[in-house]
């Protein structure tokens, strides 16, 4: 039987994503989704306050879909507000990355194209992961949690207005090999226990952040375990190795590299000296120590039927 298209749907829009196309993105995929017959609602975020606001309400309202029209960070703050609602998430990508919806599948740049996903109806159940500090704090996050060097490398892409898109990302990573620094790290992965001198340490639900950075190439949205990626520093020629190891991100391949060690397991563990930044889905949240955790079938998703 084919599934059948929601009815109602909300649009959770953030007219900011990807330097103002958030609001042009949304236009195309509302026309699109009102000329298949579906009665749209448009709610606008000016900020992440408000955006939660506005999810967590249209989840527990009459909607039969909440679709975020944004980036991965606005899709974190929509799962964020609506976990146990129980109503399903679509994605427009809007955003600068939009590693969640590469990951599902999802057309990229072509809004209508993806809502078209929504009015197919397809839907299936989607992992996630949680971060939990030592103060009680704690964040959900759809695709990647970055440590180190990766966390340093989101902050100073965050604070860059040009360029856009993945390359704001490479360019990052540039910057900060210029100033490469490791840390201490104990980590535990389920009952496995390594520890050294580590360049940076990922925490995947998903392969990859960033715009497409393959850091965990092997992770999976369905099994109900977090991929864990670390590289530590190499004895010699610490900044040269990184260098050529990095490029290697974007095909997933660096994990073949001997500096690089992949673990995987329901519950991760990270400890640093000195402490490091942690970012989730682009946000930073919090520095280590935290303790990472596999939340299985957390929220369900529209996807393409193939």
């Amino acid at each position: 039987m084919r599934p059948a298209a929601p009815e109602h749907v909300t649009l959770l829009v953030n007219p900011s994503a990807r330097h103002g196309a958030g609001a042009r993105v949304a236009e195309d995929a509302a026309r699109a989704l009102r000329d298949a017959g579906v009665h749209i609602d448009v709610l606008v975020g000016h900020d992440a306050v408000e955006a939660a606001d506005l999810a967590g309400k249209a989840a527990r309202g009459s909607s039969d879909a909440l679709a975020v029209v944004g980036g991965d960070g606005t899709v974190r703050l929509a799962v964020e507000a609506t976990i146990g609602t129980g109503t399903p998430l679509a994605v427009i990508p809007a955003g600068s990355g939009n590693d969640v919806a590469r990951t599902l599948g999802i057309p990229l740049g072509d809004p209508r194209a993806a809502a078209e996903v929504i009015v197919g109806g397809h839907r299936r159940q989607m992992d996630l992961g949680r971060v939990t500090f030592p103060d009680g704090r704690s964040a959900l996050f759809t695709t990647v949690a970055a440590t180190g060097f990766d966390a340093s490398v989101t902050e100073r892409a965050i604070g860059m207005s040009w360029p856009r898109g993945q390359a704001r990302y490479t360019i990052a990573a540039m910057r900060e090999l210029a100033e490469l620094r490791s840390r201490y790290y104990q980590v535990r992965v389920d009952d496995e226990r390594v520890e050294g001198d580590v360049v940076f340490a990922a925490v995947g639900n998903t392969t990859s952040y960033g715009g497409g950075m393959q850091i965990t190439p092997n992770a999976s949205i369905a099994d109900g375990l977090l991929d864990v990626t670390l590289a530590h520093r190499p004895a010699r020629f610490a900044r040269a190795t990184m260098a050529r190891v990095f490029p290697k991100v974007f095909s997933g391949k660096h994990i073949t590299h001997p500096t690089v060690l992949t673990m995987r397991g329901r519950e991760v563990e990270l400890y640093c000296d000195p402490p490091a930044l942690v970012s989730v889905d682009g946000d930073l949240v919090g520095m280590l120590p935290a303790v990472f955790e596999a939340v299985p079938d957390a929220v369900e998703v529209f996807v393409p039927r193939h």
